[in-house]
């Protein structure tokens, strides 16, 4: 973004000092008043605010008292997505919920961009990844958003080669919806299950991971 600098004029006096020989200095009336344009401080630009919705399962809504109301718990990712400039504007996610449960629930929102966490839950119920994908075509048109960010899901440590190949299915869904994609759980794998400490049962994550996820879909946002 280009910054504007603005110039503001200033008046500047000059005054006639004595000569060495002692000559008077000219009247009031011989004095000139120079007007030159001097720079004003340039303005700091601001990051223009970007609005964010959030659609998932437990490892989106996590603890959250209201998630839909923005009211996020320290145990969601969203909690640590947001800043001064990223603002969390709404979504939809509840626990067990597959991409089919979200996008039946799931309404038009007022935001810039949506960020999809799902597929967990579609794997559990061997939901095939052709329905996933009309399941995520369904929840991107229904929301409205300009822009989509798909993010991996995290490990399952139960069938880490399963999880491993969906989250190669997204990367390549989004690339041909020409969404972003994030691989926003690489900061919590140790291979292909989690690092330690980094979940409770082997799914879902943990106050550190899911601070490590939101952290990396936050610099993932369109800017």
């Amino acid at each position: 973004m280009e910054r504007a600098t603005t110039q503001g004029p200033q008046t500047s006096f000059s005054f006639a000092l004595p000569t060495a020989s002692g000559a008077p200095s000219p009247s009031p009336s011989s004095v000139q008043a120079r007007s030159s344009a001097s720079p004003t401080p340039t303005p700091t630009a601001t990051a223009a605010t970007l609005r964010f919705a959030a659609v998932g399962d437990a490892i989106t809504e996590a603890d959250s008292s209201d998630f839909a109301g923005g009211q996020t718990g320290s145990q969601s990712w969203v909690t640590y997505a947001t800043s001064p400039n990223l603002v969390f504007s709404g979504g939809w996610a509840a626990a067990g919920a597959t991409t089919g449960k979200i996008a039946a629930n799931v309404k038009p929102l007022d935001v810039d961009a949506l960020v999809i966490v799902a597929g967990t839950n579609d794997l559990t119920q061997g939901v095939s990844f052709a329905q996933t994908t009309a399941n995520l075509d369904q929840i991107v048109a229904a929301v409205g958003a300009k822009r989509v960010v798909v993010s991996s899901i995290p490990p399952r440590d139960a069938t880490p080669r399963t999880t491993s190949a969906f989250n190669a299915s997204l990367r390549q869904l989004a690339i041909q919806r020409h969404w972003g994609f994030v691989d926003a759980a690489a900061g919590v794998r140790n291979g292909d299950v989690y690092a330690p400490g980094m979940t409770f049962d082997g799914v879902r994550p943990t106050k550190e991971a899911a601070q490590i996820i939101g952290k990396a879909i936050a610099g993932a946002m369109p800017g």
